[in-house]
């Protein structure tokens, strides 16, 4: 098991601080998913409204349809294919004793073994 552990590669992604979000300064993602995204929130908000009201039917239904206007909006605009993946991040860092530091060090050693 331990060589299956050390097989598997690690995650990265780590963005150095005062980095921008994204590269185009945008929260990405097409219109179309937002309005359903504000849809189905709308549509909880309302419903909670409706309890707290003293269980206002009307408004419990209202926001019922809202949600289930933001459920097809979320499969006609396949929502989930606003997902990016972005490419791993390698950047330099300060030397320390830190299990990222052991696990970068057993990279390079690797990455030294594997070239001989």
């Amino acid at each position: 098991m331990a060589d299956s552990a050390q097989s598997q590669p690690y995650i990265r992604g780590y963005q150095a601080e005062g980095g921008v979000w994204t590269d185009i300064g945008s929260h990405r993602g097409r219109p179309g998913s937002w309005v359903a995204v504000a849809c189905i929130f709308v549509g909880f908000a309302l419903g909670g409204l409706s309890l707290v009201l003293g269980m206002s039917w009307w408004l419990l239904g209202a926001g019922a349809a809202l949600i289930l206007i933001g459920a097809v909006l979320s499969l006609v605009t396949d929502i989930f294919t606003d997902v990016v993946l972005d490419d791993p991040h390698y950047e330099p860092e300060e030397p320390h004793e830190t299990p990222l530091h052991k696990i970068k060090q057993r990279e390079r050693e690797m990455a030294v073994g594997d070239e001989m």
